[in-house]
């Protein structure tokens, strides 16, 4: 891994939170990726939120021939600002990118042919619709929903979504149908791709057993890998699954599992 070292021109930029982004950059439509093409051979590590792309692309990041652009607090938000051409990043290398945040922008990847390859991580909706619901702000799932999730409202929730807007639809519908929107992205990014250019990972699979799933992961990438890069997956979060309510395990099952079970058959 390659520390830059000198200054990045970010004093100019005054975007230190996604909401600052949400405000300054998104208005100006989809052109989150204008900067892409600086970077070539790039990795971008994507899928739903709270699924563990920070997780995954923080170990490549930091592996042996990738280099390290960090500047902020937030590495995805550092990744946003770059792309997005807000920071002026001017070193050479190879990087690793997190783009869950794209989000209704994700047609952007098929304006760019960088020789760029996309790990789409899978996680099972029990556990990221938990943690949309009980870790997030109600800002941060609007948002996402508002991208992802409000096409697949049915005729009534949408007619009360547009009267009375987010407060109108429970956090649970709002995390299930955005995990949904998310997931189904993968689909056509499948289809539209090169078969060597998306790769499809399921959490559970690489953080039970890092040891197989990882140097696959590598190999993909064109990376070299090491052992050790396997000390840096966990498995802290796995048990989120189980701490859903019956009742709200009832509703990811009927919405989510059906998107999920889908996605599973594009795994590589």
């Amino acid at each position: 891994m390659t520390k830059i070292s000198g200054p990045m021109h970010t004093e100019k930029c005054g975007i230190k939170t996604w909401r600052q982004f949400a405000r300054r950059v998104r208005p100006r439509g989809c052109r989150l990726l204008n900067r892409l093409d600086r970077f070539p051979k790039s990795v971008l590590v994507t899928g739903c939120q709270r699924s563990g792309t920070t997780m995954l692309s923080r170990v490549i990041t930091l592996s042996d021939g990738m280099t390290n652009y960090w500047f902020g607090k937030d590495d995805e938000l550092d990744a946003a600002l770059i792309l997005a051409g807000e920071v002026e990043l001017d070193a050479p290398g190879r990087f690793c990118f997190q783009t869950t945040y794209l989000n209704e922008c994700y047609r952007e990847y098929f304006e760019h042919d960088c020789g760029c390859r996309i790990l789409w991580v899978l996680r099972n909706p029990f556990s990221v619709v938990y943690s949309l619901m009980y870790n997030w702000r109600r800002w941060t799932l609007d948002e996402l929903f508002k991208a992802c999730g409000a096409g697949f409202l049915d005729d009534r929730l949408a007619r009360r979504y547009r009267r009375f807007g987010p407060i109108a639809i429970s956090r649970l519908m709002k995390a299930c149908l955005s995990y949904n929107g998310k997931v189904s992205q993968l689909f056509e990014l499948k289809e539209r791709l090169d078969k060597d250019a998306v790769m499809v990972i399921e959490y559970d699979d690489l953080v039970n057993d890092p040891q197989r799933r990882l140097p696959k992961i590598y190999r993909f990438i064109d990376l070299d890998y090491q052992d050790r890069y396997c000390d840096h997956i966990h498995r802290k979060s796995t048990g989120k699954k189980n701490r859903l309510s019956n009742r709200e395990r009832n509703i990811v099952d009927q919405l989510c599992l059906p998107v999920y079970e889908k996605a599973k058959g594009l795994l590589d």
